[in-house]
């Protein structure tokens, strides 16, 4: 008898870690059920927008950021989460308008006044992207993705010397940063090929 209920017990506690298992598949059914299990709370809907974000599905990503909006209309990861859509979405104007409020409310964090560097950058506003890029650089010397991006700036208005530079900047900080290196040999790259 005493082996019968245990056997059934290891079956049923199998069964439930299966399930489990089936829900913890990927970020996207993790936050799902999450959003499921508790609707009014506001990390499951950001967590599950980002997890949209990284799929390229911008209007599920939307609908989850607006629902932790509602929870708290002036949470900024739901700001920046919706500011990052627009920025996707080539919506310049309500990107930097979203960026704008997030670096003016949080000076100290870089990573929005990168954004809305990206932002200006992407709309042609050069020197606001630049002037962006150094407040980044300010709130965190460390912070390679605005070196990265002045060098892009640079790249753009034909000034390779300077992108170079910056680009450099950026891999001493991060040596494993993808897009300085790649930008780096393009500028190498047009160097060598000037000089022949």
């Amino acid at each position: 008898m005493n082996k019968a209920i245990f056997i059934l017990l290891a079956l049923l506690l199998g069964l439930v870690t299966y399930l489990r298992n089936d829900i913890w598949r990927n970020e996207y059914t993790l936050w799902q059920d999450a959003v499921a299990k508790s609707p009014k709370r506001i990390v499951p809907h950001i967590s599950l927008g980002n997890a949209f974000i990284r799929r390229n599905a911008l209007d599920y990503a939307e609908r989850e950021f607006r629902l932790a909006l509602k929870i708290n209309p002036r949470d900024v990861r739901a700001i920046n989460g919706l500011a990052v859509i627009y920025l996707k979405q080539k919506n310049h104007d309500e990107a930097i308008r979203l960026f704008v409020i997030l670096a003016a409310d949080k000076p100290s964090e870089p990573s929005f006044h990168s954004n809305l560097g990206v932002a200006y950058m992407e709309k042609g506003f050069l020197e606001e992207a630049i002037r962006e890029f150094n407040a980044a650089i300010e709130a965190d010397p460390n912070f390679p993705d605005a070196y990265a991006n002045i060098g892009l700036v640079y790249k753009k208005k034909g000034m390779l010397k300077q992108a170079k530079e910056e680009f450099e900047k950026a891999l001493q900080i991060s040596p494993e940063h993808v897009d300085a290196r790649r930008k780096l040999y393009e500028i190498d790259k047009e160097s060598v090929y000037l000089k022949k």
